[in-house]
């Protein structure tokens, strides 16, 4: 992390980044960084790569939570159909694929929130993969 100083504001800016920065300048300033023309590269602390990780898993785990709730919402609003005999075809079909996406994304939420418990945990560790959005149902065959 680098501190900059701008005319417009009032002290030192924190900076991030990094060599897969989706700023050309961003990798820059972290090439320069790592050759030492800001001074020496110090290594984050075990609390602040703690700290980092725990706040992108919440997020993670967050946007799981999230289509979670709006995957059993649908669920409940065809079963509402289903007792009131005004389901269609489709939806009824519909069906599985939405228990199939509910489960893969309890999964992932579940596997978040384990990390944890992962061998190099926190500073390098396998991140648990999340569903693919689109979700991509194939049915199992009979």
């Amino acid at each position: 992390m680098l501190f900059a100083e701008f005319k417009d504001t009032y002290g030192e800016v924190p900076f991030s980044a990094s060599p897969n920065d989706s700023a050309a300048h961003g990798v820059d300033l972290f090439n320069r960084a790592l050759a030492g023309e800001f001074g020496p590269v110090l290594e984050p602390t075990e609390e602040a790569v703690l700290q980092q990780v725990t706040s992108q898993r919440n997020n993670l785990s967050s946007n799981a939570t999230y289509r979670i709730h709006s995957l059993l919402d649908e669920l409940d609003i065809l079963q509402d159909a289903i007792a009131m005999n005004l389901v269609t075809e489709e939806q009824l079909k519909s069906v599985p694929a939405i228990n199939a996406e509910l489960y893969a994304f309890r999964l992932y939420r579940v596997r978040l929130s384990l990390i944890d418990t992962l061998p190099g945990y926190p500073r390098k560790f396998d991140w648990p993969v999340a569903p693919a959005q689109p979700f991509v149902y194939v049915p199992p065959s009979e």
